[in-house]
């Protein structure tokens, strides 16, 4: 039992903290960086006290946990882990009590959330409460389980699916820009809804923060950076696609103002839910001058971390070193009040020289 769990820890476990570093960084950053241990606490309490709450709380978790299910599901999906259905060999019990330690590795984030609100539930002697956070995540834990041993018993089954996001989008012709947009919406829309709720969840934590202190435009400017690093998933993916699926494109007579018009315009749909919520949520003491030019900071974040993906010969982790170092260095250049207009038209300019020099050069390593 634990050489098996140690394989799917190394296969899976190990891989999926790997893809989204970037992500829990940035909810890490934004969790423990924006609110204070108070601001947890009172949140933790109304949870506790408000079923509502409470019940937006759950919905996140079972986000959660239907992303890393899917993620495992994707993993098992690929020719490169088909050794791991030779899991069948041991005994049902044994592979379901693995399959569980899987799961619940990978829901670290919530679970470990889970812990600290079933203490004050106990403390408050709350045991209504207290029970539903250990039944919602048993049914997390098991649930997936569950999948993870479906899956397992059918290793090359092909199942025939009614696929009605995909009918529809096949009744209309689509754009160069939205191809990728129409990808996540058909493929990945897990990964599409995880990562506008956090973007969205992330403006209007900084919005509602602004006025109840002496905060100044920087805030907003530090929620638009961690809004940025939640989409470098969305960059890895774009270029995965395009390297799958779009490989003819490099051979087609297009300028390269072109393709940079469609890049930016798939990203700028993308970020059309955060553009809602900023509108809405935006403090009255903030211009929309500003909302502007952060919308176009975040843009360009965002922009320049999609063409950096076309340099070859830079290893995963040497990558998202750099690309940490670098969030670093915007969250310095923000605390010195550098303007986010100048940052956004640095990124902008690096990323148009990126893509000139790497764009038709660069490879894909599966």
């Amino acid at each position: 039992m634990r050489s098996l769990f140690r394989i799917f820890n190394l296969t899976i476990v190990k891989e999926y903290y790997r893809q989204n570093a970037v992500f829990i960084f940035a909810v890490m950053m934004f969790a423990f960086g924006f609110l204070r241990a108070n601001e947890h606490i009172t949140l933790i309490k109304h949870a506790l006290k408000l079923p509502s709450v409470l019940f937006v709380v759950f919905a996140v978790w079972v986000l959660h946990g239907l992303k890393v299910v899917l993620f495992t599901l994707r993993l098992l999906e690929s020719k490169q882990n088909e050794f791991l259905y030779h899991a069948r060999l041991f005994s049902p019990v044994k592979r379901f009590a693995v399959f569980c330690l899987v799961q619940l590795s990978l829901i670290q984030l919530t679970f470990l959330y889970s812990i600290a609100m079933i203490k004050f539930g106990i403390d408050g002697k709350q045991w209504a409460e207290v029970g539903y956070i250990v039944v919602c995540n048993i049914i997390l834990i098991v649930g997936g389980a569950l999948v993870y041993e479906f899956r397992i018993q059918r290793p090359n089954a092909e199942q025939v699916r009614s696929k009605p996001m995909q009918q529809f989008f096949a009744r209309f012709r689509t754009p160069a820009y939205l191809f990728f947009v129409r990808y996540l919406f058909a493929k990945q829309p897990v990964l599409l809804l995880l990562t506008k709720l956090f973007g969205c969840l992330v403006l209007m934590g900084v919005c509602s923060l602004y006025p109840t202190d002496d905060y100044d435009e920087r805030l907003l400017s530090l929620g638009g950076l961690f809004v940025a690093a939640g989409h470098t998933v969305f960059c890895q993916q774009y270029f995965v696609f395009e390297n799958r699926f779009l490989l003819i494109a490099k051979n087609l007579p297009l300028s390269h103002a072109y393709r940079l018009l469609n890049y930016g315009l798939a990203y700028f749909l993308l970020l059309i839910p955060e553009v809602i919520v900023l509108a809405r949520n935006l403090p009255a003491e903030v211009s929309y001058v500003f909302m502007v030019a952060l919308l176009l900071f975040i843009l360009s974040m965002i922009f320049l971390n999609h063409h950096v993906q076309y340099i070859n010969n830079i290893s995963y982790d040497a990558f998202m070193q750099r690309l940490f170092f670098t969030g670093i260095l915007f969250l310095l250049l923000i605390m010195f009040k550098i303007p986010v207009i100048l940052m956004a038209l640095i990124n902008f300019s690096i990323a148009v020289f990126v893509f000139r020099k790497h764009y038709f050069l660069s490879e894909f390593n599966q």
